[in-house]
């Protein structure tokens, strides 16, 4: 693992682009990867306007981690961070589009998006799902609904893309992107979005 201050790359990420790669994901790495910054950035932005410090930033070989101190974060705010992400995505996506014309950068930015926003705990949708359930019961009932829902999530992606590269011969890196949301909740007895 390199570290340099507060951040840190581990050797999973070196072989997560090299098995990218491999699969045949190279020409799209590079906007998939200027998507991913934006992404950060908004949660970054996000952080810094609530107040909260940012212990530490990490690539892995399933993305990028932020941790923060969000302890006295009202439930809202915590929301509106990780809510920035995907909207800062989702925004590009439209501005890329309407205005640019360069459709290619809009669909990474909006795949992307979507992509972080489903209910699955390693990304913005499962710590979305877990931060609302807890502001209306609590955080123990949260992780009781979003482990099942996670799991659930995950399989049915890796079985879709699993199909899609099965049948069109494409998708490959999908697949290893779903596979990448089932496998740590398969290792984990408990897991939630906490």
């Amino acid at each position: 693992m390199w570290t340099w201050g507060r951040f840190s790359v581990t050797w999973g990420f070196g072989a997560m682009l090299l098995v990218a790669g491999l699969a045949g994901a190279g020409s799209v790495m590079p906007l998939v990867a200027l998507s991913a910054v934006c992404h950060e950035l908004g949660h970054l932005a996000g952080l810094r306007l609530a107040g909260a410090a940012v212990e530490s930033f990490r690539l892995t070989a399933f993305g990028a981690e932020i941790r923060a101190d969000t302890r006295y974060l009202p439930y809202g705010r915590e929301i509106l961070c990780t809510l920035a992400g995907p909207a800062v995505n989702l925004l590009l996506a439209l501005v890329l589009a309407r205005t640019a014309g360069d459709y290619i950068l809009a669909g990474a930015n909006l795949l992307l998006g979507c992509f972080n926003l489903l209910p699955i705990p390693s990304l913005d949708g499962g710590r979305l799902l877990y931060l609302l359930v807890s502001w209306c019961t609590d955080p123990v009932l949260a992780g009781r609904v979003c482990r099942p829902v996670g799991v659930g999530c995950s399989a049915m992606l890796t079985a879709a893309a699993l199909a899609l590269t099965l049948w069109h011969g494409a998708g490959l890196f999908l697949l290893l992107a779903a596979a990448g949301t089932l496998l740590p909740q398969m290792t984990r007895r408990e897991r939630c979005a906490c």
